[in-house]
């Protein structure tokens, strides 16, 4: 199991923000992660990354506890994806990629030719090898989101750990972005990934953890535990989980808030028309 978390608990100096949260996921998989604002997400990845210290409970990469695992080790297992990534200056998307190796290098060390090779691998993996010349700061977001996936997979960690990817992206972008995904789990990696969108874990999750209050309010496949109950535990809205097929004949499962008829007047009765 590449990674498993066990009655995690941690947060700030206020007190625990994570309160016990079990989980796991292995290679080829994707662990979504669902929950609303100020849940313990992103908290949860800071644990996982060793950004902030567990005050109980273990968290295990490839079978490593991270307890006592120096930062190179864990950078080595498990690689970080922000929502954005501002930079100071304006490298070239080539330069952040090998940045990406820095885990791998001796303490005076710079990168080699080996290292500008797995960063171009990286880039042709993903389809954006024309990019690395151009400067990173002039890409588009969904450009941009690709490079940081890119740099994770140039460090070489089975372990990528996303936040929130699709939260700055267009419609398409998003789209895109849940293919990636799809197809980085098919080639082994796993992937830890929170979203705000409840019907993602259904067109691309393994496994989804549902989270409130910093608890585990579920954990499993996603067929068995997103449903309506779950999902108003979770946001506190009614929802309702339905099934229906696209053009192409294929199964699509969507999340989608409801009200009750009459609940709310008409916006021309109320005089807003």
């Amino acid at each position: 199991m590449l990674l498993e978390i066990e009655d995690l608990r941690g947060g700030y100096g206020s007190g625990d923000v994570v309160k016990g949260i079990t989980c796991q996921a292995d290679a080829g998989e994707i662990l979504c992660v669902l929950g609303p604002n100020g849940c313990g997400k992103t908290t949860l990845f800071r644990l996982l990354l060793g950004m902030l210290p567990a005050t109980s409970g273990e968290v295990r990469l490839d079978g490593e506890a991270t307890g006592g695992l120096e930062p190179k080790k864990r950078a080595k297992l498990a690689a970080y994806i922000p929502q954005n990534h501002a930079t100071v200056f304006s490298y070239t998307v080539l330069e952040l990629v090998v940045m990406g190796r820095a885990p791998h290098f001796s303490a005076m060390g710079a990168p080699g030719v080996r290292d500008r090779d797995l960063a171009v691998r990286a880039l042709e993996k993903l389809g954006i090898a024309h990019l690395a010349d151009k400067p990173y700061p002039a890409l588009s977001g969904g450009q941009r989101q690709l490079v940081l996936i890119a740099r994770a997979i140039c460090q070489s960690a089975k372990i990528l750990i996303m936040d929130e990817p699709a939260a700055n992206l267009d419609y398409a972008n998003r789209q895109l972005l849940m293919d990636v995904a799809a197809e980085l789990a098919r080639k082994g990696y796993c992937l830890v990934m929170s979203t705000h969108s409840p019907d993602n874990p259904f067109s691309v999750g393994h496994k989804v953890l549902m989270m409130k209050e910093g608890r585990l309010a579920a954990f499993g496949a996603p067929e068995a535990v997103i449903t309506g109950e779950t999902l108003e535990e979770v946001y506190g809205i009614p929802m309702d989980v339905v099934s229906l097929e696209d053009r192409f004949g294929v199964k699509r499962t969507l999340c989608l808030p409801v009200k009750a008829p009459g609940s709310s007047r008409n916006r021309k009765e109320e005089g807003h028309g």
